[in-house]
C-alpha cells in the first residue's frame, strides 16, 4: 500500500518540468548507443557540451568530425556537396545519404548549416575561452579552456587529480600533448576510458570510432598522457601516439566513398606481451553498415563482426564476438552472440511547444535485444552461461505526455537471475516539463525507486527539484539513477539501503557583451535508516568567452 500511494503521489506531482540537459543526453545516448542516460559514456557527455558553444559546419572544407559524424557520413557529405552545392536546411541534410530524419534530429542542436559561399558570409578568427571553479563540502576543483582558429588547449583540476591537453592543427596536421584517449575499431584492442559492454540498444552494436581525442575530465584514470600526431587527408589517416607508461604505437586507415579499413600496431615497454596489434573495417552499403575487428594482444587473437541496417520501418542488428581470457586479461573469456530489433510506429505525433523539424516523434517505438554468451574460466569452469534480454517500449501517449517501459533479464547459471523493470513518465510544454520514475529489481532480495522531479528553464534560468525514496536491502540489488548537476560533472551514483533524498538544483546564464556567465547551485542530502545524515552542497561558476 506504501508503495501505491508513492506511485499516485509521483504521478500527481509530475507536472513541472524535467531535462536542462536533455539535448546533451540524448545525443550521447545515440553516439555511446546506450538505452539510458546511466549507461551514457562520460566522453560524449563531455564532448557534446564542449560542443555547444561551437557547432559543426557541415558547409565547411573540410568538415571537422570531432568523433561525432562518422568518415562514411563526412564522405558523403562531400560528395553530395560537390554535385548539388552546399546544404541548405535540415530536411536536405536529412536526405543525404548516411543520414536520416531521426539522426538529424539528434544531431542538430551540434551542427550548423552557415556556408562560407553565402553571400556576405565570411570566416572571422576569434579566441573563445571558458574557465569553471567548483566547490562542494568535501573538495574543491576547476577547469579551464581555450581554442583559436589553429589551437585548443585545456586543463581540469579536483582534489589530486586532473588532466591538461594542448593541441593545434594545420591542414590536417595536428599534434596533442597531455592526456588523450586512443579509440579505434570497434573497442577490441584500443578503447580508452569507459566502455559499454552490454549491449542494451540497437546502436550499440556497432562503435562509432573517434581515434585520439583529448582527455578534460577531473580524472586521469584508464587514459594516456603522452603526445599523439594525427595527419588527414580526403582518404588517409595516419597518426603516431606515445604515454609515459612506455607505450608506442601507430594507426593508418583509408576511408572511401561508402566504407574504411584501419590497422593499429602498439608495443609497450617493460610488458611480458609487449605487442599489441588490430585490423578493423567499416562499411554501408544501402543503408546496411557492416563492420569487424580482429586483434592480437598478451598472445592470443579476438574477433568482433556485426551488421546493423533498417528493413522498412524496422531496425536489425546482429554481432558476434570471440574474446578469450587470455586476450583480455580477465578470468573469463567470452564467445557471444547477439541480436537486436526496433521499430518506429509509422504514425507521428506533434509535439507541444515545438515547431519545424524535429517537431514530432513516432507514436510508438519499441526495442528488443539479446545477449548470449559463454563465460568459461580456463581449468576452472568451461559451462557457465550468460543471456541478457533488453525490451524497451516509448509510447508518445499525446502531444504533452510520454512513457517510457523498460524490462531487463539476466540469467546466469552460476547466480541468481536479476529481473528489473522500469517505467518513466513524462510530461513538457515549453519550458516546463517533468519525469517520474519507478523502478522494482528482484535479484537477491527485492529492490525498489521512485523519484519524481520537476522544474523549469529558459534561456536565463532554471531550478529543479528531485526527491527519491528507495528500499534495496541487497547490494546485488542496487539501481544506479542519473542526477542532474552542472556541466562537466556527470553523475550515477548507486542508491541500496532504505532512506529517501532530496535534491535542488539551479542555474544563472547572462551574457555580457562577450562574456557569459553561468552561475550553477545543487544542494542535497541523503538520508538512509541507522545512518547519518549525509548533506552535499555544490557551487559552479562558469564564465565563456
Amino acid at each position: 500500500m506504501r508503495r501505491l500511494v508513492c506511485l499516485v503521489f509521483s504521478l500527481l506531482f509530475a507536472w513541472w518540468a524535467w531535462a536542462q540537459d536533455e539535448e546533451v543526453l540524448r545525443a550521447a545516448r545515440y553516439l555511446s548507443g546506450a538505452s539510458s542516460d546511466e549507461d551514457v559514456d562520460e566522453y560524449w557527455v563531455t564532448r557534446l557540451e564542449a560542443r555547444q558553444g561551437r557547432r559543426i559546419r557541415i558547409n565547411g572544407t573540410p568538415v571537422r568530425a570531432d568523433g561525432i559524424l562518422t568518415a562514411y557520413q563526412i564522405a558523403s557529405l562531400a560528395d553530395y556537396r560537390s554535385t548539388s552545392g552546399d546544404i541548405l536546411s535540415w530536411e536536405e541534410l536529412a536526405l543525404v545519404d548516411g543520414f536520416s530524419p531521426e539522426v538529424v534530429d539528434v544531431l542538430r542542436p551540434f551542427l550548423s548549416l552557415d556556408s562560407p559561399r553565402g553571400p556576405g558570409v565570411t570566416d572571422t578568427v576569434r579566441v573563445r575561452a571558458s574557465a569553471l571553479v567548483r566547490g562542494t563540502l568535501t573538495t574543491i576543483g576547476g577547469k579551464a579552456k581555450a581554442s583559436g582558429s589553429w589551437w585548443r588547449a585545456g586543463g581540469a583540476y579536483r582534489g589530486k587529480d586532473g588532466t591538461f591537453y594542448g593541441e593545434a592543427d594545420f591542414r590536417g596536421h595536428t599534434l596533442l600533448v597531455g592526456d588523450f584517449n586512443a579509440r579505434y575499431g570497434q573497442g577490441l584492442a584500443y578503447w580508452s576510458g569507459f566502455s559499454m559492454h552490454s549491449l542494451s540498444a540497437v546502436d550499440a552494436f556497432i562503435r562509432r570510432t573517434p581515434g585520439i581525442s583529448p582527455v578534460w575530465s577531473y580524472s586521469s584514470a584508464a587514459v594516456h598522457r603522452g603526445a599523439a600526431y594525427t595527419f588527414k587527408s580526403a582518404h588517409w589517416e595516419a597518426a603516431a601516439f606515445g604515454s609515459m607508461a612506455g607505450l608506442l604505437g601507430v594507426h593508418g586507415a583509408w576511408t572511401g566513398r561508402h566504407g574504411q579499413v584501419g590497422a593499429t600496431f602498439s608495443y609497450s615497454l617493460g610488458s611480458a606481451s609487449p605487442i599489441t596489434a588490430s585490423v578493423d573495417t567499416r562499411w554501408n552499403w544501402r543503408g546496411w553498415d557492416v563492420a569487424g575487428e580482429a586483434a592480437w594482444k598478451n598472445g592470443s587473437f579476438a574477433g568482433l563482426a556485426a551488421v546493423r541496417g533498417m528493413l522498412g520501418p524496422m531496425k536489425l542488428a546482429l554481432q558476434a564476438r570471440v574474446i578469450p581470457s587470455r586476450f583480455s586479461g580477465k578470468k573469463n573469456g567470452e564467445y557471444a552472440l547477439a541480436a537486436g530489433w526496433a521499430y518506429k510506429a509509422e504514425k507521428w505525433i506533434s509535439l507541444a511547444g515545438q515547431s519545424g523539424f524535429g517537431s514530432s516523434v513516432p507514436r510508438h517505438q519499441l526495442s528488443l535485444t539479446m545477449d548470449a554468451s559463454m563465460l568459461p574460466i580456463p581449468a576452472v569452469s568451461t559451462s557457465r552461461f550468460q543471456l541478457r534480454v533488453y525490451a524497451g517500449w516509448q509510447w508518445q501517449l499525446a502531444s504533452a505526455w510520454a512513457l517510457d517501459v523498460r524490462f531487463t533479464e539476466r540469467f546466469r547459471n552460476y547466480e541468481r537471475p536479476r529481473h528489473d523493470f522500469r517505467v518513466d513518465g513524462k510530461f513538457g510544454i515549453g519550458p516546463w516539463k517533468a519525469v517520474t520514475r519507478v523502478e522494482t529489481v528482484f535479484c537477491e532480495r527485492f529492490g525498489f525507486l521512485n523519484y519524481w522531479e520537476g522544474g523549469y528553464k529558459d534561456a536565463h534560468w532554471s531550478v529543479y527539484f528531485r526527491a527519491t525514496g528507495f528500499v534495496i536491502d541487497q547490494w546485488n540489488d542496487r539501481i544506479y539513477v542519473y542526477e542532474r548537476d552542472a556541466p562537466g560533472s556527470f553523475s550515477v551514483p548507486a542508491y541500496s539501503g532504505r532512506g529517501f533524498s532530496l535534491a535542488l538544483t539551479g542555474s544563472w546564464k547572462h551574457r555580457f557583451r562577450r562574456f557569459t556567465l553561468k552561475a550553477y547551485l545543487r544542494g542535497s542530502g541523503l538520508f538512509r535508516t541507522g545512518q547519518a545524515p549525509a548533506p552535499g552542497l555544490a557551487v559552479q561558476l562558469h564564465c565563456d568567452l
